[in-house]
């Protein structure tokens, strides 16, 4: 067998990397191999995408190590040069290693990472943008960016999410005027938020029934049509019970593709594509692609 050129794309600043040993770790659960091994670590966040652009070009496999962020820049250089991706998440929720069933322990993580098959794996895609659990903007991004605020003070737990979250609700919401179009049909809506999950362990927390009618078929549509305050906080009580599709003033549609455009001036949107924020130009363009990247996990999904 060749000798494989493995770049491995370690971010430090992830929930669980935060230790100075971290690449010592992966050294020593590394499987016997004669693969060449490359080492990036990006020094700011700012320079991760670039990292992950630079390891892809000459890689024959690349190894993200850290949380869903991180994954998905590794991921999208890896499918842009058409190499397979493997997984060692050190994330705060890792959903991507959850829903493909990679161990979340290092050491079991590091060696399926080497010794594991790459096989076709689901994402969805906006604009050439890869996102494995969501692309979301509206209300969703504005408690991205709140939480990125509040985490900086307060440091990055579930807690400080939550709470981010609920204070964010009693800011002004934006108000979205919609134009959408699929499957040769045009409407418009006013909208207070907008979701697009790829991962229904992302879509059960809203509506379980919904996640399994999406699960390896489509997108999952999340839409919140314009709303007060109190019926936006009702909505966030009956998400904790996974019953979303109860609150009338949410649309749930699961979907192949879509174009999305927003009355506005400025022609640029800042989406959130797996918890980070990223400006993408309208109109949006979204699909569900089922094997346009390889992924070394444990076995197929379906």
């Amino acid at each position: 067998m060749p000798q494989r050129t493995v770049a491995i794309v370690v971010n430090t600043r992830s929930a669980n990397g935060r230790d100075d040993d971290l690449r010592a770790r992966i050294e020593a659960a590394l499987p016997r191999t004669d693969d060449r091994l490359l080492w990036f670590q990006p020094r700011k966040a700012s320079r991760l995408d670039r990292v992950c652009q630079r390891a892809a070009a000459v890689a024959d496999l690349v190894v993200a190590v850290g949380g869903d962020g991180t994954v998905r820049s590794a991921a999208q250089h890896a499918r842009i040069r058409g190499k397979p991706l493997a997984v060692i998440p050190t994330g705060t929720y890792n959903l991507l290693a959850r829903h493909l069933g990679i161990p979340t322990d290092l050491t079991a993580a590091t060696h399926l990472a080497f010794t594991g098959h790459a096989r076709p794996t689901p994402c969805g895609d906006v604009n050439g943008l890869l996102f494995f659990n969501h692309a979301a903007f509206g209300l969703y991004t504005r408690i991205i960016a709140a939480r990125e605020r509040h985490t900086a003070l307060l440091g990055r737990s579930r807690v400080t999410a939550v709470l981010s979250g609920i204070a964010t609700l009693f800011n002004r919401y934006p108000i979205l005027k919609l134009r959408l179009h699929t499957g040769g049909e045009a409407r418009r809506c006013h909208a207070n938020a907008v979701f697009f999950g790829a991962n229904p362990l992302q879509l059960a927390t809203v509506d379980a029934p919904f996640a399994q009618q999406c699960d390896g078929r489509a997108l999952g549509l999340v839409l919140m049509r314009h709303q007060g305050r109190r019926h936006v906080l009702m909505a966030a009580f009956k998400a904790l019970f996974k019953r979303l599709s109860d609150v009338p003033t949410f649309e749930l549609t699961a979907l192949q593709s879509v174009e999305v455009d927003i009355d506005r001036h400025r022609r640029r949107l800042r989406v959130s594509l797996d918890g980070e924020l990223v400006k993408c130009r309208l109109p949006l363009h979204l699909s569900y692609q089922t094997d346009s990247l390889q992924v070394v996990r444990p076995d197929p999904l379906h």
